[in-house]
């Protein structure tokens, strides 16, 4: 049915909030103090619902820069793009929502009522556009074009351009999806990266599997496009047994670790191995944690060191910095990156290495953890069991956070502060750091 709603607020997954006969109803692209017609489904209880037009818009609204943003009405195939949720929200208003959600999360599964911590501002990108070094895409065969899908579909968006990409990524991603098709190359997902200090990109083609067949496409590939510095080739299967990617030409870029400042550290990284997408404001959270962290002349514990993002950070101002990461590639970059520093690394589970730690009596003066989506349980009984007065613990899902955050309370630890950085602006993702600190 085609209802008038009023949007009075936003939901935690980036959709328009209101209320239709006593029904939540959540409707997508649409902003608070919108008024809207929509297509809400029939029946009870809360309603996914369509914008069908904006009536009156409300006054954070902006127009979106992207064709490929907002409804699809019929025929308009290039619409409804999954990428993006908030181009038609004015920036402050986007990272207003991004403390709400932190300190929702905190109030729920933490159970820390607002006022009872430190809560900073939201920490904005330095840019809110063009922002993004590496994206994932899906190669729409019938259009040979590198694609995201539409929100909530496997159907493939005719991508022209992504106002999320890095110019020189979006040129890339542009010229690839033809290559790839010219060369009869199939891969089921694309990873790309770009580095603006070395000028050229490298990608990951996903396959069901890799023969000899794959390379000497992907050979094709390489020499049709001049931008893509290497390729690599994975195929899928346990994730345990499977082996390394095959590598053709030099899939390895060497980055800045702050853009535009050379002068602060290069880093390696490729496109099978976890790096931020927004280098921008990577950069404003590596300065935050240390600065929370207060590493200086400590020995410091880092786990999840991944590629080495905090570690070179940390590793110019600690005593010393162990580093524990389980992916061998990640390692393996690190390793070369921070080679003759005072850095030793540990390959193994995060907290698994510490525990061991603990057991044997090594001391450390703080530690910091940057754990995937799923976070770190058993994080609280770690940090006291290793008796560290402080550690700074950085992710990127607000629900996670708060529950190992809780669990550090509980292990006589209190939340000192509370920052979310905006690393994904357009979308309703936040990244979260605290700094815990041992109770006395």
């Amino acid at each position: 049915m085609r209802l008038t709603l009023d949007i009075t607020d936003l939901a935690p997954g980036g959709e328009g909030v209101a209320t239709a006969a006593g029904r939540p109803c959540f409707v997508p692209f649409a902003a608070p103090g919108d008024r809207v017609e929509a297509l809400v489904p029939e029946g009870d209880g809360a309603a996914h619902a369509e914008l069908a037009r904006v009536l009156e818009p409300g006054p954070g609204r902006v127009a979106p820069p992207c064709r490929h943003f907002g409804p699809a009405f019929e025929g308009e195939e290039d619409r409804l793009c999954g990428g993006c949720e908030w181009l038609h929200l004015e920036y402050p208003i986007q990272l207003r929502q991004k403390e709400r959600a932190l300190a929702e999360a905190l109030r729920r599964i933490g159970r820390l009522e607002p006022g009872s911590y430190p809560l900073r501002p939201a920490v904005p990108s330095p840019r809110p556009l063009r922002y993004r070094s590496r994206a994932k895409f899906h190669l729409d065969r019938e259009r040979a074009r590198l694609a995201f899908f539409r929100r909530r579909s496997h159907l493939p968006v005719p991508l022209r351009e992504c106002h999320l990409l890095l110019p020189a990524l979006d040129e890339l991603r542009e010229a690839l999806g033809p290559a790839l098709a010219r060369a009869r190359l199939w891969p089921r997902e694309v990873a790309l990266e770009w580095s603006d200090h070395a000028r050229r990109g490298a990608a990951l083609l996903r396959f069901a599997s890799v023969g000899e067949g794959e390379r000497r496409r992907a050979e094709e590939v390489l020499r049709d496009v001049p931008a893509l510095g290497g390729l690599l080739l994975e195929g899928e299967g346990d994730p345990r047994r499977k082996p390394a990617p095959f590598a053709l030409g030099n899939p390895v870029l060497r980055v800045e670790r702050v853009p535009g400042a050379p002068e602060r550290g290069l880093a390696r990284t490729r496109p099978d191995v976890f790096q931020q997408a927004n280098r921008f404001a990577n950069a404003t959270l590596v300065d935050l944690a240390l600065d929370l962290l207060r590493p200086d002349r400590e020995e410091v514990l880092e786990l999840f060191s991944g590629a080495g993002n905090f570690t070179g950070a940390l590793a110019a101002r600690a005593r010393s910095v162990a580093a524990v990461e389980g992916q061998g590639p990640a390692l393996e970059l690190a390793r070369l990156d921070l080679e003759g520093r005072s850095v030793r690394f540990f390959a193994g589970e995060a907290l698994a290495l510490g525990a061991a730690f603990a057991r044997e009596g090594r001391r450390f003066g703080a530690v910091l953890l940057d754990p995937p989506r799923d976070g770190m349980k058993g994080m609280g009984p770690l940090l006291r069991d290793l008796a560290v007065p402080r550690a700074v613990y950085v992710s990127c899902d607000p629900a996670t956070f708060a529950r190992d955050v809780r669990g550090a309370l509980g292990a006589g630890y209190r939340l000192g502060v509370a920052v979310p950085v905006d690393m994904f602006p357009q979308t309703h993702h936040v990244e979260c750091v605290a700094l815990l600190e041992r109770a006395t």
